[in-house]
């Protein structure tokens, strides 16, 4: 699995753990699924983590957008998505015991928001696995993923046992040849990648079932053993792979090995010209006086060379940088946090939940907030385009 993220057990974890620990937890983000659970306020110290779901008002181009759920995702004709996000029907969730009674309901469903403020219920992909136990309650939300610009999503289909292409105006979807049972997706869970324009789907399943599908043609290409898929680009070459934390590039049915030194944790898609990578390094995170300082690098494609490297500046208070998205601009790529705070002060409060995005200038480092992806519920799990 990737991008698992597990911040808030940082924050109790970090009275006992040295720098080196501390930077590796907080860089070590995943993205099998992100889920909160608050019973009370000393049980949000040990959440494994936070979502998001509503634009909320103060961002560049926002102002508070409606989530009410005004229908089922209608056959065709919808705008692209901006946000997707399931909230545990608003009700407090306990890992290994109440999923059953809440993950069947209609209200447990993945909700789709567009940019024009619609929200859908989508019925068609699994939210939440309901047959969690103690062991496995991590595995608790299947994927659901959205193309860079919003008018393609990918999915998990139960009723065809498929992983799924769906675009969100023609309606038409396109689905993967293997057969997954969803007692497959409870076990190992599958974590999907899908390219900026929809056409791709980068597929990390069950049983190292790793291959990247082209949903027009249904060209199938397999990833060599241990590679895990991270981004697949526009034209569905080169793939970006890592294995071991190494970084790589599939092409042609072989892997070009670009760094052999460096803790490659989170990487950003391809740059406009296709030619950079950015990406997060564990092993250059380190605790000072702020805080954690973070470094982000480049590296150049062609040559495989490390072109750059900046330390993030001026970052807000608890920044940690824990995904990387696209690109606003040649040097600007775009990160999303987690938003912490607005607990409230009681066990009974319920919790703002969220995620914040920045741009990233890769020339000087610094910081500067575009959007809060806000909303309040005890649980829940979140996807936004291009992450």
């Amino acid at each position: 699995m990737t991008r698992f993220s597990d911040e808030l057990r940082l924050i109790a974890d970090q009275a006992s753990d040295g720098p080196a620990d501390m930077a590796e937890k907080v860089l070590r983000g995943t993205r099998r699924q992100r889920t909160v659970t608050l019973a009370s306020a000393a049980a949000a110290l040990l959440a494994l983590t936070l979502t998001g779901a509503v634009l909320m008002g103060g961002s560049p181009g926002g102002g508070t957008i409606s989530t009410k759920v005004t229908d089922v995702l209608p056959a065709s004709g919808v705008a692209p998505a901006s946000r997707a996000y399931h909230d545990f029907c608003g009700r407090q969730w306990e890992p290994g015991r109440n999923t059953s009674a809440l993950g069947d309901r209609t209200c447990a469903q993945w909700r789709l928001v567009t940019r024009t403020g619609q929200s859908f219920r989508v019925p068609e992909a699994v939210s939440v696995y309901s047959e969690q136990s103690a062991k496995n309650y991590m595995n608790t939300s299947a994927p659901l993923e959205i193309s860079s610009d919003g008018r393609r999503i990918a999915y998990y289909s139960e009723k065809d046992q498929r992983f799924a292409v769906r675009d969100l105006d023609s309606g038409q979807i396109w689905l993967s040849p293997q057969t997954i049972t969803r007692a497959a997706m409870v076990k190992a869970g599958g974590v999907l990648q899908i390219s900026p324009d929809g056409r791709f789907l980068g597929m990390n399943g069950p049983g190292g079932s790793n291959s990247v599908l082209d949903v027009e043609t249904g060209k199938v290409t397999e990833v060599p053993q241990g590679w895990q898929i991270q981004r697949v680009p526009n034209g569905g070459t080169p793939v970006v792979v890592t294995k071991d934390r190494q970084l790589g590039l599939l092409a042609d049915g072989k892997v070009k090995t670009l760094t052999t030194d460096a803790k490659v944790v989170n990487v950003s898609e391809l740059s406009p010209d296709g030619r950079t990578l950015a990406y997060l390094d564990a092993g250059t995170a380190h605790s000072g006086p702020g805080g954690l300082n973070i470094t982000l690098h480049t590296i150049y494609l062609p040559s495989g060379e490390i072109s750059g490297k900046v330390e993030l500046r001026d970052t807000p208070k608890d920044f940690s940088a824990m995904r990387i998205g696209g690109w606003l601009s040649t040097t600007e790529v775009v990160v999303a946090d987690r938003a912490r705070g607005a607990w409230g002060k009681a066990p009974e409060d319920v919790p703002t939940l969220g995620d914040i995005t920045y741009g990233i200038d890769l020339t000087t480092g610094r910081v500067r907030e575009l959007a809060r992806y806000t909303y309040r519920a005890w649980a829940g799990d979140m996807s936004i385009p291009g992450f």
